[in-house]
């Protein structure tokens, strides 16, 4: 069973390679593809970092983690990078059974996915909790209906970090220690610190 863990990872950041670790352990993955979106159709641009320095943000970050793939299929699909045409081309090119791997807060617009019930027909859908309580359960159910049964909840821990507190920090010339890899922190900070003054 392969894995794909899917997301405009902007920036990477210390919890995306707890979630891809626990992932591996959890569902017993032979491999974990980490897919960055290249035109996220959810996300504004407006403080997108390009495709590339994201794509070896992750590939320095996870060189070293063992069943990780970073791979830049979305760059050469149609865009914008849907999670259906992604997951496709992976059982077309890989072939095996597939776990697409979400936040939580994603079934809290399940609705608004590209084609979604054909995407929760190609692959199962395994949700790592960000919230207390699952509050976005009960919508979700409501929208799939019988296809819910595909969800499957991980059993990994919650963690109050997202990639927003990582640009806002960065923004202000804050250090990042505990929320970055060191191996790009000292990167991503300088980045964001100049976008956010209009530097680039």
């Amino acid at each position: 069973m392969y894995g794909i863990l899917g997301g405009s990872f902007n920036p990477p950041h210390n919890a995306h390679i707890v979630i891809a670790t626990l992932s591996i352990e959890e569902l017993d993955l032979e491999k974990l593809f980490v897919v960055p979106s290249y035109v996220p159709p959810h996300k504004s641009s407006a403080d997108l970092a390009p495709f590339e320095k994201r794509f070896s943000w992750l590939r320095r970050i996870f060189s070293s983690i063992e069943k990780v793939e970073v791979v830049d299929v979305e760059s050469k699909l149609p865009t914008p990078s849907y999670a259906l045409r992604t997951v496709k081309w992976f059982k077309e090119n890989v072939g095996k059974d597939l776990y697409f791997i979400v936040g939580e807060d994603a079934l809290s617009y399940i609705e608004t996915w590209h084609r979604y019930e054909d995407l929760i027909g190609e692959t199962r859908i395994a949700v790592y909790p960000r919230y207390c309580g699952k509050p976005f359960e009960e919508h979700a159910r409501k929208v799939l209906g019988k296809a819910y049964e595909r969800i499957l909840w991980l059993n990994l821990p919650i963690i109050q970090l997202s990639a927003t507190q990582v640009r806002e920090r960065a923004r202000r010339g804050l250090p990042l220690t505990g929320m970055v890899p060191h191996l790009i922190e000292r990167e991503v900070r300088r980045f964001f610190k100049e976008a956010g003054s209009g530097g680039l």
